[in-house]
């Protein structure tokens, strides 16, 4: 951990304040009694403020399933700066915010990009372990007498900012240092010593404190802003060599990686323009926080980040950060994918969405936020955990390389309405309901013929399939969260600790080979007047559009729905209104299975698909899940919860 920073300033600061008393609990840190307050009678705000999303009893971000989009200020309970995680909250939907950059940064920058928290806490309150992003020894106030000996002689007190590598930051010729970098290096390069604590003691009460600066994230408007905040922390163990800041980061990052080093790719022209902005105010000053190396590359053209992730050095990063909408995220595992070391860059990398685009369905499915700022602290707090991607053939690219898809395929109503309607991308959201509902008025069909290979066929069998998978998926988390607990030899291997190898990218089913004679054909008279056909590995398309609820991490299988273009607009509207519950999969109009693959041969004579977003060639497409290929970072390590069960 970082050293006391010993500047004049610093020191001078130390020297006339008095701090809160706090020890560690099992939730996080409580303050046990107050500082003074300041000469101007400062005493903080704190209590008056919220904490969303935490877990008092591990480091994760968040226990207990509440909403996604919980991002507005709550009334605080007294004796905790924690989350309200009631269930009445968890389909709030996250309404748009305009970007508001004041008192995210000081003026002042001097040491840190960040505010420290003035005045005095309220007894009792408890700052979670999963908002904690980062702590440190602090030089020992006037007033206390210093027990720990003369200083350690590798105690340096030198904040002057170590050079970086000049090009440790050029990834395929890109841009990628910040205008900032000092702040940055002044961060990442502070001293690291954690074994040379400041034991100081009360001439009061006898008891040995440790003065420890503690930087967490708070609660500001519709984000979180990382913050400091200086504690005598009492020291919570019978050895006096324990160190009380290694046991705070172990708490905090208890089911997390600490200091992740992460290749953030930003689209400049995502998010309407605004994705670069949005990730230096919302997103950076997080992941600084906490310490995170992060380096940033800019697209420049079309499907460069395919360019980009095709040539990274595996040995610099463990994360790439995408920094935009859905479009990155598909670009980045399918440059991966087109790598001659493939396996070991699934391996070594997690994939993970800030969401600073227009579409972001895999930062709302597995950090349970559109919130860019929240998303942020979700990533340094999150478990790597694997998730089944779908393979893509169709004859004009697969002797090639097939193409990877994370999140969905669609043919028809849904397919025209998003791709057809890139030409009033200004509109937001909004283009694709106008899409939609165009569409659905003038009552198109687009015939093709489709075979299947099932996996839970009615909406029974869907329901058992789901309820099945998540108990499993319970039951490991619970044994993974638990110190002391070790997995049964009847259960499977953590699934973050899977390795895939070459083999894990081999077809079963080849489109050279033709459709296997187990798959079963859709009835005729449905896809004769097909409207909508739909796949996808994600419950979520958009903040609010829960298309797949039932859509699980990796139990093998993607969602399927479709549609008769013939269903009267008196039943397709209330469908359509369901989406934002995910309830529209339950009305009998509605096609709901579970598969392991499919092929649609489409014939109409002028449409598309869409893959993850991306205009794909009408021709015959055949599709199949790689089970566990792609590591990501998971709230919690699992998707959102959709209440399918409840449904």
């Amino acid at each position: 951990m970082d050293l006391p920073p010993s500047s004049p300033k610093t020191l001078s600061s130390i020297k006339d304040r008095s701090f809160n008393r706090a020890t560690l609990t099992d939730d996080g840190i409580m303050i046990t009694s107050q500082g003074h307050c300041t000469a101007d009678g400062e005493c903080g705000d704190l209590q008056s403020k919220h904490f969303h999303g935490c877990n008092h009893s591990t480091g994760s971000f968040q226990s207990s399933p509440s909403s996604c989009f919980e991002t507005t200020s709550l009334i605080s309970c007294v004796t905790c700066l924690s989350d309200n995680n009631s269930v009445e909250h968890r389909n709030r939907r996250h309404s748009n915010h305009s970007i508001d950059t004041a008192g995210l940064l000081n003026e002042d920058l001097d040491e840190i990009p960040y505010s420290s928290v003035n005045g005095k806490l309220m007894v009792n309150t408890v700052i979670p372990y999963g908002r904690i992003l980062y702590a440190k020894y602090l030089e020992n106030p006037n007033g206390y007498t210093d027990n720990s000996g003369p200083a350690s002689p590798n105690r340096s007190t030198d904040n002057t900012p170590q050079s970086k590598d000049p090009d440790a930051v050029n990834v395929h010729g890109l841009q990628t240092k910040s205008d900032d970098d000092l702040i940055e290096e002044q961060l990442l390069n502070d001293d690291d010593n954690r074994d040379t604590p400041v034991t100081t003691t009360n001439a009061e009460d006898g008891e040995s404190y440790h003065l420890i600066e503690i930087t967490f994230a708070k609660p500001r408007r519709h984000d979180v802003v990382p913050k400091r905040l200086t504690l005598l922390i009492s020291h919570f163990s019978s050895s006096p060599e324990t160190n009380v800041v290694e046991e705070i980061m172990r708490r905090s990052y208890k089911n997390a990686k600490i200091n992740r080093s992460v290749l953030v790719i930003i689209n400049p022209h995502g998010g309407q323009g605004k994705a670069k902005k949005l990730f230096m105010t919302k997103c950076r000053p997080i992941l600084l926080a906490s310490r995170c190396p992060i380096e940033i590359a800019y697209t420049k053209y079309g499907r460069h980040a395919v360019d980009i992730a095709r040539e990274v050095d595996l040995n610099k990063y463990d994360t790439i950060a995408c920094a935009s909408g859905d479009g990155i995220p598909y670009e980045v595992i399918n440059g991966l994918y087109q790598r001659k070391d493939r396996a070991a860059a699934f391996n070594k990398l997690s994939i993970t969405q800030l969401p600073c685009g227009s579409g972001n369905a895999m930062s709302v499915t597995c950090h349970w936020t559109s919130n860019p700022s929240y998303a942020a602290l979700s990533l340094v707090k999150s478990v790597e955990s694997r998730i089944d991607l779908m393979c893509c053939s169709q004859p004009s690219y697969c002797k090639e390389f097939s193409r990877l898809s994370f999140l969905s395929q669609c043919y028809g109503i849904i397919a025209e309405s998003d791709i057809n309607t890139e030409f009033i991308r200004w509109l937001g959201p909004t283009r694709f309901e106008l899409g939609v509902a165009f569409n659905i008025i003038q009552r198109k069909k687009y015939p093709c013929d489709v075979w299947v290979k099932y996996v839970a066929k009615s909406k029974d069998d869907v329901k058992v399939h789901y309820l099945e998978q998540k108990k499993k998926t319970r039951t490991e988390l619970e044994a993974y969260f638990d110190d002391n607990s070790q997995l049964e030899e009847t259960t499977n291997t953590r699934v973050s600790d899977y390795e895939t190898t070459e083999e894990d990218f081999k077809l079963k089913f080849p489109l050279e080979d033709g459709v296997p004679d187990d798959w079963e054909k859709l009835d005729s008279s449905l896809t004769d007047n097909l409207g909508i056909f739909y796949t996808g590995k994600m419950p979520y398309m958009a903040a609010d559009a829960k298309f797949f609820p039932a859509a699980l991490p990796n139990d093998g299988a993607m969602d399927l729905m479709v549609t008769d273009a013939r269903t009267p607009v008196t039943r397709i509207a209330p469908i359509l209104l369901a989406l934002d519950k995910g309830t529209h999969v339950l009305q009998p109009e509605v096609i709901h299975t579970k598969i392991l693959a499919y092929k649609i041969i489409p014939r109409v004579q002028s449409s598309l698909f869409s893959v993850d977003g991306e205009r794909f060639p009408l021709e015959p497409l055949q599709v199949e899940v790689l089970p566990k290929i792609c590591k990501t970072l998971l709230r919690n390590g699992t998707y959102v919860d959709t209440e399918f069960e409840t449904m």
